[in-house]
């Protein structure tokens, strides 16, 4: 596929190199962000700032100066932009010279040893004391308020607070499964939904189900985490290669090792900028050279029992040896690359940020819908709505669920909560019957023709995509097709941008986006180069489960769907699979091509 690029183009530089050397260095310490229990977050200024008890916690009653920003303030006192604005929600309009904010004073852990490193979060119910708290949970009442500092007046009910865990409770609950509370079946949440089993090769289960027991208001965090990334950085590889290279030779780079190093150099970015949050962790970087005997060998290490969560393998054939090694250990697990949804079938500690084939198929149905079927579009009784397959089992599939998602979506109820009674009108078209013969038959001159093409072969559809658009004068169309079609070299651009091509997608790059600048110049000036689309990859997936971490601990699954997130190429909204399988990222964009560049037509996350 040939377009004008919109992206910066690569700069020059010796960035094998630079990834080595920053790879060796990180490796040999594996530690970032670890910092002691008495660091100071942020140095207050007395001048501009004291100390008040509102409501029993403590406060910073911050006046502010010439200048001044939320992010600088911030900074300074150690605490989120968020929690400034939770507490002074007109600020988020701006700060005005003078004005008064109140500032929460950040909890400051000051003994490790006694904490043991691990916590619940606990909401004070009416009524409850620090005793029958310390007696609920088994520790000192002592250990509770080290736990919760800025606590001086005592508890109040509806507030949350740090209940420290000790090993005796760890041992107590390890048959358990959810530490820290005792199953009390009048609180649990059961979802007894029956799933939907999917015809379809790749799909697992439409209908999402919960965790037999969940308890929203337990969350277990810790002081410092232990993150597995697992790449095939093929550094030996990559290292004899270079030993061979005369001075004057171009330095090469094992093709093989290109997706990893690029997604290992995103990932270190979002670590560094966690760093910078006070994010704590120890983070431990594996070359799993695709080799299954080397993923083994790795697997032994006394370390991964350990770990709160594993980025990787990016590869399928390496994948099913460590989500049983996670399975059994309890270990939260992502797969950032792999598309297909059978990976997640019986292993709800695993979720997968690309959305499946069948996921893309079932986001343009409702867009299809929205935008051509639905009374409220424009023009939506002169739409002919033409799918094209070429007669390959797997495209009458997807041609299928297209229908099928179609129907669903006409048969909601409307703002109303009425169920209006739609006419769907849709031809089915098999090219190898009688090629653009049939195709033609079925298209409309009168009426705008919305071309669904659900097929992932090159070669039929760059055949069909010329047809189409020799017929363009004569017809109206807008050609919808899959995620793949964005890297099938043979499809021109002038023919997609006049079929008004639509294609789905798990990304979209906006360029000119102040975020995706940030981060370009940032990577430039680290790297010498700029960031590919799987260096933008690795940042928006560790940026985004570190955060979870930092929010919910190490036991997050369950809390994914409640979690939208925007990020630079990729938006977060996942969905569970059916009852003990994993989560899958649902985020598709549509994206158009206009001006000879894909644009995107769906919202975002924000």
């Amino acid at each position: 596929m040939t377009s004008a690029p919109s992206r910066p183009q690569q700069l020059n530089g010796n960035k094998l190199f630079v990834v080595k050397r920053l790879f060796y260095i990180w490796a040999l310490v594996t530690t970032l962000g670890i910092l002691n229990s008495g660091d100071c977050v942020g140095q207050v200024n007395s001048d501009n700032a004291h100390i008040q008890i509102i409501e029993g916690r403590k406060y910073y009653v911050h006046t502010v100066g010439k200048g001044e920003t939320l992010y600088g303030i911030s900074n300074k006192y150690g605490v989120e932009v968020k929690d400034i604005v939770l507490e002074n929600p007109l600020s988020i309009n701006g700060l005005k010279l003078g004005q008064t904010i109140k500032i929460p004073v950040p909890i400051k852990v000051v003994s490790t040893k006694a904490l043991d490193g691990k916590f619940f979060y606990h909401q004070v119910q009416p009524g409850e004391t620090f005793y029958a708290l310390a007696r609920q949970y088994s520790v000192s009442v002592e250990n509770i308020k080290l736990a919760n500092p800025e606590i001086v007046a005592g508890l109040k009910a509806n507030t949350t607070i740090r209940i420290p865990v000790t090993k005796k409770i760890q041992q107590d609950n390890a048959d358990i499964g959810s530490p820290g509370f005792a199953d009390n079946s009048e609180e649990a949440v059961e979802d007894t939904a029956a799933a939907e089993i999917s015809s379809l090769a790749d799909s697992v289960v439409d209908t999402m189900a919960a965790e037999s027991v969940i308890r929203r208001d337990t969350i277990m965090l810790k002081n410092v985490y232990h993150v597995a990334l697992m790449l095939p950085l093929y550094l030996d590889i990559n290292d004899s290669i270079d030993k061979k290279r005369k001075p004057e030779d171009e330095e090469i780079i094992f093709k093989r090792s290109n997706v990893a190093l690029e997604f290992y150099e995103g990932a270190r970015m979002a670590i560094d900028s966690m760093h910078k949050m006070d994010f704590n962790a120890r983070i431990y970087v594996y070359d799993t050279e695709n080799d299954t005997a080397v993923v083994k060998k790795l697997m032994l290490k006394s370390e991964m029992k350990k770990m709160d969560l594993i980025v990787g393998p990016l590869y399928r054939s390496n994948l099913n040896y460590v989500v049983a090694f996670a399975k059994k250990h309890e270990i939260e697990m992502v797969s950032p690359l792999i598309t297909t949804n059978r990976i997640l079938n019986n292993h709800p500690s695993l979720s997968k940020v690309k959305p499946c084939v069948q996921t893309s198929v079932k986001k343009l149905a409702s867009y299809v819908f929205e935008n051509y079927v639905s009374p409220k579009s424009v023009g939506f009784k002169t739409n002919n709505i033409v799918i094209i397959h070429n007669s390959d089992p797997g495209e009458q599939l997807l041609a299928n669920l297209f229908i099928q998602s179609l129907t669903e979506w006409s048969e909601k109820p409307n703002d109303s909560g009425v169920v209006e009674t739609l006419r769907l009108e849709y031809k089915i078209i098999d090219y190898s019957d009688r090629e653009m013969e049939a195709v033609e038959e079925a298209l409309s001159i009168a009426d705008s023709n919305i071309i669904i093409v659900p097929s992932r072969d090159q070669v039929f559809v760059s055949k069909l995509i010329s047809q189409l658009y020799r017929k363009n004068e004569s017809y109206g169309m807008e050609v919808y097709g899959l995620p793949v079609w964005r890297f099938f070299s043979n499809l021109e651009s002038d023919q997609l941008h006049r079929l008004n091509v639509h294609i789905p997608s798990p990304t979209y790059i906006d360029y000119a986006d102040a975020a995706v600048k940030k981060m370009t110049l940032k990577f430039s000036e680290k790297y010498n180069s700029y960031p590919s689309r799987y260096a933008f990859e690795g940042f928006d997936v560790m940026f985004y489960y570190l955060n979870v971490l930092k929010k919910y601990g190490h036991q997050f699954q369950s809390f994914l769907p409640e979690i939208s997130w925007p990020s630079l190429q990729s938006d977060y909204t996942f969905e569970r699979l059916g009852k003990n399988s994993g989560y899958e990222n649902t985020q598709v964009f549509i994206l158009k091509y206009k001006d000879y560049e894909l644009v995107n037509k769906t919202p975002r996350i924000y």
